[in-house]
């Protein structure tokens, strides 16, 4: 046994216990009520966090040379660091995930950018988009993917990572899981930041084919997908909140439809133009995507409090989004029960100078009195902190106040 398999070996061993607790078992189950919309405490999930930050005691420092072996410890690490220090309610699976090997799979727009980076370490950058359209004839900018899958390459990593292992853990080939069907964000990175909301003044007609071609490459990828079988019946998350349902066949592997899986939608960049504008850009157009799927989680950081109607003429929509920016109280007050109300906590309190627990219980107490006063079922959903500022205990400490908060429910 070389040094990289000393090491994972460890690793999958230690994991192993973490994943094979009851108490899995127990938060499958409550996510199962959740998504039933059944009567249910908040259930926690703690997602995309500045793992650059995180490592003060050598928790998540690489040891293995090898560059698979790599990508196995970072994940194992990063399993166990969060299931030591803000496990919240995330399911740990008793396996290794291992993607399967996709080409071709993109969503229309090849991005050509200009990135600036605060901290070097941080994969969070902002982005500057160079325009590919400003006419009809740049339409074929925007191009229709070419799904091919290498099954042999994936047999050999397959083996290679079951040996990395020593077969402590099942590795699993895991296929597409939460479909993306948002046209906008990709558009966006084609016409340029600057240009976008010009667009619906000045070339409205333009916008709409667009919009009509990105749904067209969105529909090509879903068929592509369903053709050849890539589409995965389990999900254990959907959007960085937990998937599990009663509703699905989340044991099905052959014939897999997209009819047997999550989606998500979102249109972030139409949270600045009116309700009326986002059904006839967005709804109109994503809603026959959206309809072949079995269940849909709706939104990101995009306000959709005064929405919800319109999200409504939206076929399996179980999720909806709100995010910072949303007013929670009239977002619970339209939801009504009908919808789990998706909960996206400021991580801004995380990013700040100082942390300020009491800002962060009042905002979670806030979001919780809003769901039970009008009957809705509710997540909290802590993601994109692209920053604790170098103090990796504000994590745990928000952990602590939400566990606390739910537990009052």
């Amino acid at each position: 046994m070389n040094a990289d398999q000393q090491i994972l070996t460890q690793l999958a061993k230690e994991y192993r216990e973490v994943a094979f607790a009851p108490v899995n078992e127990e938060r499958r189950a409550l996510w199962k009520e959740l998504n039933g919309l059944r009567e249910c405490r908040p259930l926690i999930m703690m997602d995309q966090l500045p793992w650059h930050e995180l490592d003060v005691d050598g928790d998540l420092k690489l040891r293995c040379r090898d560059a698979d072996a790599r990508i196995v410890e970072d994940a194992l690490r990063k399993q166990l660091y969060q299931a030591k220090y803000f496990p919240a309610d995330k399911v740990f699976e008793p396996y290794l995930e291992l993607p399967k090997t996709i080409e071709g799979y993109h969503h229309g727009v090849v991005r050509r950018e200009v990135t600036l980076a605060a901290d070097e370490k941080n994969d969070v950058v902002s982005h500057s988009y160079v325009s590919q359209l400003s006419s009809e004839s740049d339409l074929e900018n925007l191009k229709f993917p070419d799904i091919r899958v290498d099954e042999a390459k994936d047999k050999k990593r397959w083996e290679k990572v079951s040996e990395m292992v020593s077969g402590i853990l099942p590795v699993r080939l895991t296929g597409v899981r939460m479909f993306h069907c948002g046209i906008w964000d990709d558009l966006v990175e084609a016409i340029g930041t600057d240009n976008f909301f010009f667009f619906f003044a000045d070339e409205p007609e333009l916008l709409h084919k667009a919009a009509r071609r990105m749904a067209d490459i969105c529909q090509s990828l879903i068929d592509q997908l369903t053709e050849k079988q890539l589409f995965d019946a389990y999900e254990p998350t959907v959007h960085c909140t937990g998937a599990y349902t009663d509703e699905l066949p989340q044991d099905k592997e052959k014939n897999v439809r997209p009819g047997d899986v999550w989606t998500f939608g979102l249109a972030q960049m139409l949270g600045s133009v009116s309700p009326q504008m986002f059904e006839e850009y967005e709804v109109e157009y994503v809603k026959p995507l959206l309809e072949q799927f079995g269940l849909v989680y709706y939104g990101c950081c995009e306000p959709l409090h005064n929405r919800i109607d319109y999200i409504r003429k939206i076929k399996n929509v179980r999720k909806i989004s709100m995010s910072p920016w949303a007013d929670i109280r009239a977002g619970a007050e339209h939801i009504h029960g009908d919808y789990v109300i998706s909960r996206k906590p400021n991580p801004a309190y995380l990013a700040a100078a100082s942390f300020d627990p009491e800002l962060v219980r009042r905002e979670l107490q806030e979001t919780c009195r809003a769901a039970k006063e009008n009957g809705c079922t509710c997540e909290l959903i802590l993601k994109d902190v692209s920053t604790v500022q170098y103090h990796p205990e504000r994590l745990a400490q928000w952990h602590k106040i939400a566990v606390e908060v739910a537990g009052e429910w």
